[in-house]
């Protein structure tokens, strides 16, 4: 994709001083930013990598579409306030960073709003419906993030009628929404747009050997390119996120919201151990079976065939009264291998609160986190009450499930929590799906499984984050004048 220099392009390479104006004195531009400052169309989209240095790139844009063309509106939209504050900080520091020769003068400089002498405007507010201009530059910075992207858009577009241009930019949300139907074209042709892909091995911050990642990185997996081509930091980046999140955030992929958000693979590769016959657990089904797995559960602490120390996770009777208990061990190595599975169908809840009590006062338990929404919610607070900071009543709330799910996503990918080779508890995990809602909010959920509500990904997630999360508040801890045993061994 090649254009001819434009105006702007060549104002900016002669007149700006570039390392002035990124607070980088080794700042060179970069190939994607030359095409972008170079395309004549009308209509232009980038699907970027984060921090590529999209949204400075736009704000020199319209610096120097200001300077050049005199009263000529230049207008930003932003996913939140403080991110069109910053493009006004950016705009604000190019122009200073111009030569003297070309430097304008500004007659209105605040937090949101630069006019030049020449009556060129340049206006950057939060995601809101673009109105009452004409003739205007727009530029739509992280679409695919705006709650409102396609009333933005729509409003946006007429605004180019009289003329000025239209750039919309992002990192991809989902498979859907504006952004991603109009880069894909996936439902309907937007034949006026020229596109752009800017992922993170294109960049020199990045990556340490662009012209080779041009050439090789495209046909790599995330892992493999990463590895070759990433420079410490990204690499650093890419190990603790979740796969599927760094594909997004840094590879510019349209991550379908229907997908798995664990895959057949990472639950097969965390099933190695149990595989080679090395993976001590216990499973039960029924009060009585449980009591003997935790007796069983005890004897291989005792010998020292699984760890000294467990952690818990308890999801009470969301699906037909069906309550799932699972328990891992605590390592120092970040392993949490599984070592006991519950099911508990249709019991009472005395006979379920005895079952956790047997294993609390059994089993050297750290720690024991339990759904307390609905019918767990009584069950919680007696074992709160019984066992104090051991127990933990845990939210269903959607940002909860998240934090949680992140958390078990990436220990699996790491393969760090050994499984059982458990048919059910397989499909329960691999059928949790991560959906995007109109208002870009991440929901963790099956997608209509009438068999399940996906009980054993819940307890195992719960166990695993029992592990990860930080300690309680301290004003959540109680401190005695005299000695007292609190060892619950």
């Amino acid at each position: 994709m090649t254009f001819p220099t434009s105006r702007r392009f060549t104002f900016l390479v002669e007149h700006l001083d570039l390392p002035a104006a990124t607070d980088d004195p080794e700042a060179k531009w970069e190939e994607y930013q030359l095409r972008h400052l170079n395309n004549p169309s009308l209509f232009g989209i980038t699907n970027k990598s984060r921090q590529v240095g999209w949204s400075w790139t736009i704000a020199a844009e319209a610096v120097a579409d200001a300077v050049l063309d005199k009263r000529t509106a230049n207008i930003f939209v932003s996913i939140n306030l403080e991110e069109s504050r910053e493009k006004i900080r950016y705009a604000r520091q190019i122009i200073e960073a111009l030569d003297r020769t070309v430097r304008p003068k500004l007659v209105i400089d605040n937090q949101l709003e630069l006019e030049l002498d020449n009556g060129s405007r340049l206006i950057s507010h939060p995601s809101k419906p673009v109105r009452g201009k004409a003739r205007a530059n727009v530029k739509l910075d992280e679409l695919a993030h705006y709650p409102r992207d396609r009333e933005i858009y729509t409003s946006a577009v007429p605004v180019t009628s009289r003329g000025g241009r239209l750039r919309a930019g992002s990192s991809p949300m989902g498979a859907g929404g504006v952004f991603y139907e109009i880069f894909t074209q996936a439902l309907d042709p937007y034949p006026g747009y020229v596109r752009d892909l800017v992922p993170w091995w294109v960049i020199r911050a990045f990556c340490k050997d662009v012209p080779g990642a041009k050439q090789l990185a495209g046909s790599m997996d995330s892992e493999e390119r990463v590895r070759l081509f990433g420079r410490p930091r990204l690499i650093t980046i890419f190990e603790n996120l979740p796969l599927l999140d760094f594909q997004q955030e840094y590879e510019c992929m349209f991550v379908d919201e229907a997908s798995a958000w664990i895959t057949w693979d990472e639950i097969r590769r965390n099933q190695e151990l149990a595989q080679a016959g090395q993976l001590v657990h216990f499973q039960a089904s029924g009060v009585d079976a449980a009591m003997q797995a935790i007796d069983d559960l005890a004897k291989a602490v005792a010998t020292g065939k699984v760890e000294a120390v467990l952690a818990g996770g308890m999801d009470v009777g969301r699906s037909h009264n069906l309550t799932e208990i699972i328990f891992v061990g605590v390592t120092h190595t970040g392993q949490t291998p599984y070592r006991l599975g519950i099911s508990l169908d249709r019991v009472e809840f005395e006979e379920q609160k005895a079952v956790v009590s047997k294993a609390l006062d059994t089993l050297p338990v750290l720690r024991f986190m339990i759904d307390r929404n609905g019918l767990g919610m009584q069950l919680a607070e007696e074992l709160t009450t019984r066992y104090g900071m051991r127990v933990e009543g845990m939210d269903f709330t959607q940002p909860s499930k998240e934090l949680w799910s992140v958390e078990l996503k990436v220990r699996m990918q790491r393969k760090a929590v050994p499984l059982p080779i458990d048919r059910d508890l397989s499909y329960q995990v691999h059928s949790i799906r991560k959906k995007v809602t109109a208002s870009k909010n991440a929901v963790f959920d099956t997608q209509g499984n009438e068999r399940h509500h996906a009980d054993k990904y819940w307890a195992l997630a719960l166990a695993v984050w029992a592990v990860a999360a930080p300690p309680p508040d301290e004003e959540e801890i109680i401190v005695y004048d005299e000695p007292v045993d609190i060892s619950p061994f």
